[in-house]
Protein backbone atom coordinates (compact mmCIF):
# COMPACT_ATOMS: atom_id res chain seq x y z
CA UNK A 1 0.00 0.00 0.00
CA UNK A 2 1.24 3.68 -0.97
CA UNK A 3 1.60 6.83 1.28
CA UNK A 4 -1.46 8.14 0.09
CA UNK A 5 -3.86 5.81 0.79
CA UNK A 6 -2.52 4.53 4.40
CA UNK A 7 -2.78 9.00 5.04
CA UNK A 8 -6.37 8.30 3.81
CA UNK A 9 -6.86 5.45 5.42
CA UNK A 10 -5.26 6.85 8.75
CA UNK A 11 -7.72 10.26 8.39
CA UNK A 12 -10.82 8.27 8.09
CA UNK A 13 -10.26 5.92 11.37
CA UNK A 14 -9.47 8.90 12.95
CA UNK A 15 -12.22 10.61 11.94
CA UNK A 16 -14.45 7.46 12.26
CA UNK A 17 -13.12 7.12 16.09
CA UNK A 18 -14.29 10.91 16.99
CA UNK A 19 -17.63 10.21 16.03
CA UNK A 20 -18.19 6.48 17.13
CA UNK A 21 -16.35 7.89 20.88
CA UNK A 22 -18.68 10.74 20.56
CA UNK A 23 -15.52 13.39 20.28
CA UNK A 24 -16.63 15.83 17.81
CA UNK A 25 -14.64 18.09 19.69
CA UNK A 26 -11.85 16.14 19.80
CA UNK A 27 -11.95 15.84 16.19
CA UNK A 28 -8.78 18.00 14.88
CA UNK A 29 -6.62 15.92 17.81
CA UNK A 30 -7.83 12.69 16.75
CA UNK A 31 -7.09 13.66 12.85
CA UNK A 32 -3.66 15.24 13.30
CA UNK A 33 -2.92 11.67 15.28
CA UNK A 34 -4.07 9.72 12.82
CA UNK A 35 -2.38 11.57 10.22
CA UNK A 36 0.66 10.59 11.96
CA UNK A 37 0.49 7.21 13.17
CA UNK A 38 -0.58 5.98 9.43
CA UNK A 39 3.16 6.95 8.55
CA UNK A 40 5.19 5.61 11.30
CA UNK A 41 4.95 1.26 10.87
CA UNK A 42 7.05 2.19 7.80
CA UNK A 43 9.95 4.09 9.91
CA UNK A 44 11.42 0.53 9.07
CA UNK A 45 11.75 1.55 5.25
CA UNK A 46 14.94 3.80 5.04
CA UNK A 47 13.49 4.62 1.44
CA UNK A 48 9.71 5.07 2.76
CA UNK A 49 8.20 8.57 3.29
CA UNK A 50 8.49 8.70 6.83
CA UNK A 51 12.21 7.02 6.51
CA UNK A 52 13.65 9.09 4.32
CA UNK A 53 13.42 12.26 7.01
CA UNK A 54 14.46 10.81 9.54
CA UNK A 55 17.35 8.06 8.36
CA UNK A 56 18.95 8.50 11.35
CA UNK A 57 16.26 6.32 13.18
CA UNK A 58 14.93 4.36 10.15
CA UNK A 59 18.38 3.02 9.07
CA UNK A 60 19.15 1.32 12.48
CA UNK A 61 15.60 0.17 12.79
CA UNK A 62 15.75 -1.74 9.07
CA UNK A 63 18.90 -3.24 10.01
CA UNK A 64 17.59 -4.89 13.41
CA UNK A 65 14.17 -5.47 12.23
CA UNK A 66 14.02 -5.31 8.63
CA UNK A 67 10.48 -4.20 6.77
CA UNK A 68 7.54 -5.37 7.92
CA UNK A 69 8.71 -6.84 11.17
CA UNK A 70 8.50 -5.38 14.56
CA UNK A 71 6.82 -2.03 13.32
CA UNK A 72 4.26 -4.31 11.49
CA UNK A 73 2.77 -5.77 15.02
CA UNK A 74 0.15 -5.37 17.70
CA UNK A 75 3.34 -4.84 20.20
CA UNK A 76 4.32 -2.23 18.61
CA UNK A 77 0.85 -0.54 18.31
CA UNK A 78 1.09 -1.03 22.49
CA UNK A 79 4.76 0.39 22.58
CA UNK A 80 3.29 3.51 20.66
CA UNK A 81 0.54 3.98 23.16
CA UNK A 82 3.03 3.95 25.44
CA UNK A 83 5.62 5.51 24.49
CA UNK A 84 3.40 8.77 22.77
CA UNK A 85 1.44 8.53 26.34
CA UNK A 86 5.12 8.92 28.09
CA UNK A 87 6.17 11.09 26.15
CA UNK A 88 3.27 13.75 26.61
CA UNK A 89 2.92 13.45 29.76
CA UNK A 90 6.98 14.65 30.41
CA UNK A 91 6.27 17.77 28.73
CA UNK A 92 3.71 18.19 31.02
CA UNK A 93 0.58 17.74 29.06
CA UNK A 94 -1.77 16.16 31.41
CA UNK A 95 -2.77 12.40 30.73
CA UNK A 96 -6.15 13.23 30.33
CA UNK A 97 -5.40 16.16 27.90
CA UNK A 98 -3.18 13.67 25.83
CA UNK A 99 -5.29 11.01 25.48
CA UNK A 100 -7.22 12.33 21.98
CA UNK A 101 -3.16 12.53 20.79
CA UNK A 102 -2.71 9.18 21.95
CA UNK A 103 -5.93 7.62 20.76
CA UNK A 104 -5.39 9.27 17.44
CA UNK A 105 -1.89 8.05 16.76
CA UNK A 106 -2.73 4.18 17.64
CA UNK A 107 -5.56 4.41 15.71
CA UNK A 108 -3.71 5.74 12.38
CA UNK A 109 -1.15 3.27 13.46
CA UNK A 110 -3.64 0.55 13.56
CA UNK A 111 -4.98 1.52 10.21
CA UNK A 112 -1.60 1.43 8.68
CA UNK A 113 -1.86 -2.48 10.01
CA UNK A 114 -4.77 -3.10 7.99
CA UNK A 115 -4.04 -1.26 5.06
CA UNK A 116 -1.19 -4.24 5.04
CA UNK A 117 -2.81 -6.90 5.88
CA UNK A 118 -5.10 -6.46 2.62
CA UNK A 119 -1.46 -6.43 0.30
CA UNK A 120 -0.38 -9.87 -0.88
CA UNK A 121 2.86 -9.79 1.60
CA UNK A 122 0.88 -9.33 4.77
CA UNK A 123 1.83 -8.42 8.20
CA UNK A 124 3.75 -10.32 11.48
CA UNK A 125 0.69 -8.96 14.03
CA UNK A 126 2.08 -11.59 16.20
CA UNK A 127 5.51 -10.81 16.03
CA UNK A 128 8.03 -12.44 17.01
CA UNK A 129 5.90 -15.18 15.42
CA UNK A 130 7.00 -15.03 12.06
CA UNK A 131 3.40 -16.00 10.50
CA UNK A 132 2.34 -13.39 8.35
CA UNK A 133 -1.21 -12.84 7.96
CA UNK A 134 -2.53 -11.55 4.92
CA UNK A 135 -6.61 -10.77 4.62
CA UNK A 136 -8.28 -13.81 2.79
CA UNK A 137 -9.37 -11.81 -0.04
CA UNK A 138 -6.24 -9.07 -0.83
CA UNK A 139 -8.31 -6.08 -2.17
CA UNK A 140 -5.36 -4.53 -3.38
CA UNK A 141 -3.53 -6.26 -6.66
CA UNK A 142 -5.04 -4.61 -9.48
CA UNK A 143 -3.61 -0.80 -10.46
CA UNK A 144 -5.96 1.18 -10.47
CA UNK A 145 -8.06 -0.17 -7.18
CA UNK A 146 -5.24 1.72 -4.41
CA UNK A 147 -6.02 5.28 -6.38
CA UNK A 148 -9.98 4.96 -6.47
CA UNK A 149 -9.49 3.32 -2.91
CA UNK A 150 -7.09 6.46 -1.49
CA UNK A 151 -9.80 8.88 -3.54
CA UNK A 152 -13.12 7.25 -1.48
CA UNK A 153 -11.02 7.28 1.36
CA UNK A 154 -10.69 11.09 1.57
CA UNK A 155 -14.60 11.56 0.89
CA UNK A 156 -15.51 9.02 3.07
CA UNK A 157 -13.33 11.27 5.94
CA UNK A 158 -15.08 14.39 4.64
CA UNK A 159 -18.20 13.55 4.57
CA UNK A 160 -17.76 12.06 8.15
CA UNK A 161 -16.19 15.31 9.10
CA UNK A 162 -19.63 17.20 7.74
CA UNK A 163 -21.76 14.85 9.64
CA UNK A 164 -19.95 15.92 12.52
CA UNK A 165 -20.64 19.46 12.34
Amino acid sequence: MMVATHVAFGAFCAVSAALILHLPAMMAVLLAGGLAGSLLPDIDHPQSWLGRRIPFLSRPIAYLFGHRGITHSLLAVVGVFYASAACLHGWDVRLGHAMPMVLGLCVGYASHLVGDWLTPAGIPLLWPIRVRFRAPLMLLRPKMAEPIMTVLLWFGAGFLMSRAL
